[in-house]
């Protein structure tokens, strides 16, 4: 058993908060880090069958150069527990207008001619100085320039640049669905521009070999070799509050005390459902409730008899493939279309032990509402929007298909993020990246109870996913130090 008194709690093992537990603990802090789960690393989770390991979703890594994983295993000392991993081969297929399914030509990446992808999208030569035009100004937009676009939607900065509509529908599917999973004139445009400087200057698609959740088990280990303590498979029922202030957590394995806890588990779920409410006041619980989650993924793990594909992942789109807000809610309702982007991962194309010799698996993730409660009707109706997409691009992949598991806005919730308010809980990402709940407007690290900090993908940082976690894990990390040594020196 643990020790009962610490100096900091950390509750979930994401990447966020086992970066944050792992630098606490580095920096001399007694530290606790609780997990609900038998396995490390939240929404980024790693599962193994049948002698095939994965991430429990598709989860595609950016940038490749200067990426936070890199830089977090090494501060902790833990590099040696996770092996990073660039494939050579993506796959990314355009749908034409005519319906047929092509292939994003090969071409080395550090030479790549824009003609190549143009020629692809099939953008005549009168609109191809425009394109290249864009994608210049937007590759090298100062910081400064870029931060004048906070506020603004992503389809509305796209708009005024007038880009070819196959081009637009490109950027929009590595944007929403692989990077932010809202809809894109949702998206604040500050966010999605330096995300895609930050793919442009430093490359797309980094994995770890045996899914994502081998770098969330390292953190743990950082945490362990730095003198903390990590309880796996221990639910955190409540954040005591005594006087005002934090003092503590209470488990299903017994209470734990500290001045200070840091929540991974999601503001509305900490707020809503781990502290009692009478704690604070009406104005900051509304606000809580009415922060929008991203939208969710839904897709197949699919056990092949033999190889597909050579590519490690990739996006399948087409022009008509971007959610709009409008087009989404429709589709939800059953009045439009649920087919969009399909973004799909083959662990055992960059990971020679994902699969048994001969074998592969593949993953895929589409767009679904993030209702952990959504219909078993509708659940199939997004699921089968996604199969038609793949099965137009892999036309023999129906036929090598050994087994399939099936994951969904539910699976989601049950693994990571406890449902709180109706409508969500199953949400990909965390708070949405969109207009008015980021930059200067996402929620703050600091919680209205002494003691109280959030962490992940909710507060503190910025850009894709999993980066955006290890990101707010260190700010958070420096925040939380500062105030234990201030308090230590006035108590």
């Amino acid at each position: 058993m643990a020790d009962q008194n610490y100096d900091a709690i950390v509750i979930g093992a994401g990447f966020g908060g086992g970066t944050c537990a792992g630098l606490l603990a580095k920096k001399g802090l007694k530290v606790l880090l609780s997990e609900k789960n038998s396995v490390a690393g939240g929404k980024a989770m790693s599962l193994s069958k049948n002698g095939y390991s994965y991430t429990a979703w598709v989860v595609i890594g950016a940038p490749v150069q200067d990426n936070l994983y890199q830089v977090i295993l090494d501060e902790l000392g833990v590099s040696d527990q996770a092996k990073l991993v660039v494939p050579k081969n993506s796959g990314s297929i355009y749908k034409t207008p005519a319906g047929k399914f092509v292939a994003m030509p090969d071409a080395p990446s550090d030479s790549l001619d824009p003609n190549i992808i143009f020629e692809w999208l099939g953008i005549p030569l009168d609109r191809r100085e425009t394109a290249l035009q864009f994608f210049a100004q937007l590759a090298v937009m100062p910081p400064e320039q870029v931060a004048e676009f906070r506020g603004t939607n992503l389809h509305d900065y796209f708009a005024q640049a007038d880009i070819p509509k196959s081009l637009y529908a490109f950027l929009v599917s590595l944007c929403c669905d692989g990077m932010f999973m809202v809809p894109v004139d949702s998206l604040d445009a500050a966010e999605a521009i330096a995300s895609l400087q930050a793919i442009f200057t430093r490359g797309g698609g980094i994995f770890c070999e045996g899914g994502y959740g081998r770098v969330g088990e390292a953190l743990c280990e950082g945490v362990r070799r730095h003198g903390g303590d990590v309880m796996m498979s221990t639910r955190v029922n409540k954040i005591l509050v005594e006087e005002g202030r934090v003092a503590g957590i209470e488990t299903d394995k017994g209470s734990f005390r500290a001045p200070i806890v840091i929540s991974n588990a999601g503001i509305q779920p900490t707020v809503l459902k781990l502290i009692d409410q009478e704690h604070f006041d009406k104005s900051y619980l509304n606000y809580v409730r009415d922060l929008i989650p991203s939208l969710s993924l839904l897709g197949y793990r699919y056990f092949l008899s033999k190889p597909v594909t050579e590519a490690a992942f990739g996006v399948i789109f087409s022009d008509d493939s971007p959610w709009s807000l409008e087009r989404f809610q429709k589709a939800r309702a059953g009045q439009a279309p649920r087919d969009g982007v399909l973004y799909y991962e083959v662990p055992s194309n960059y990971d020679p032990n994902a699969a048994p010799e001969g074998k592969q698996i593949l993953m895929t993730g589409s767009f679904c509402p993030p209702d952990p409660d959504v219909g078993k009707g509708d659940v199939a109706d997004w699921a089968a929007a996604g199969e038609e997409t793949l099965f137009g691009a892999f036309p023999e992949l129906p036929g090598l298909i050994e087994s399939k598991d099936f994951y969904w806005t539910r699976s989601v919730s049950n693994a990571t993020r406890d449902a709180t308010v109706p409508g969500a809980g199953g949400e990909t990402i965390g708070i949405g990246q969109i207009v008015g709940q980021c930059g200067d407007d996402k929620p703050s690290i600091k919680g209205p109870i002494a003691g109280l900090y959030y962490v992940g993908a909710d507060a503190g940082g910025t850009g894709i996913g999993t980066q955006q976690a290890i990101e707010s894990g260190m700010k958070v990390a420096e925040t939380v130090a500062r105030y234990h040594w201030l308090r230590a020196g006035v108590d």
